[in-house]
């Protein structure tokens, strides 16, 4: 029962991811070209995710950030007052030492949260599957996952799930309260671990609140730093 539900679950998030991109790219790239290219760039993209995991979904992403979005003077979305495309090293360095922190006080949280857990549930908390698999990989393996999870996931999350999901689309139908909350809650159920889900749902919202204080590289500048650190913690636990 446990692998259906990660099985759809698995394939609920990888159409969400997918299919956000993919629509991206047709409306900025492909819905004026002839019907063979569409087919055929359709087919490269959608079979390339499926064999690469983010790797796809990482280069188009950033296709779309250096071809169309630096490139877009308008593409400033929802009254705000920042551009939330702009790139400046220093507001960036900022922000990895604000999340340093802020992981410091979630960490906390959470191992409350497990302790709950296990006196009440009598639950095994484990970490992610991919945090697992990192530290049983070989040297090779090591590199690609590290690619994977510290650059690729960022990258290719943030842009879904703040970008796509919150800002593109939620914030049509909803105040950007709610939308924030259901945001988090996809990209919590994204990472389908029970023991870690105070620490998702809540670097989705302060991922969230940077996006809208600071812009997108700062939200994936989070999500980068947040990632490298839970390797490292893990790592000395390991040890």
């Amino acid at each position: 029962m446990l692998d259906l539900i990660r099985t759809i679950v698995f394939i609920f998030i990888f159409l969400i991811i997918n299919a956000s991109i993919f629509i991206q790219l047709y409306s900025v790239f492909l819905k004026d070209k002839k019907f063979w290219i569409i087919v055929v760039f359709s087919a490269i993209y959608w079979l390339g995710s499926i064999f690469t995991e983010n790797l796809f979904p990482f280069i188009a992403v950033v296709i779309l950030i250096t071809r169309y979005h630096l490139r877009n003077e308008n593409d400033n979305r929802f009254y705000r007052d920042i551009d939330v495309w702009e790139f400046r090293w220093f507001q960036l360095f900022k922000v990895s030492i604000l999340t340093i922190i802020f992981k410091i006080g979630l960490t906390f949280v959470n191992s409350i949260y497990i302790v709950i857990l296990n006196y009440f549930a009598d639950f095994d908390a484990k970490p992610q599957d991919v945090i697992v698999n990192f530290y049983q990989s070989d040297l090779y393996l090591k590199l690609v996952m590290f690619l994977l999870i510290v650059i690729f996931a960022p990258f290719v999350e943030e842009y879904v799930f703040r970008y796509f999901l919150y800002d593109k689309f939620f914030l049509s139908y909803m105040p950007s309260f709610y939308a924030a909350i259901l945001s988090a809650a996809i990209f919590t159920i994204a990472h389908y671990n029970i023991a870690g889900i105070p620490s998702f749902f809540g670097l989705a919202l302060f991922c969230n609140y940077i996006y809208e204080k600071k812009g997108y590289f700062s939200a994936v500048t989070v999500h980068l730093v947040f990632n490298l650190s839970t390797l490292i913690l893990m790592l000395f636990i390991k040890i």
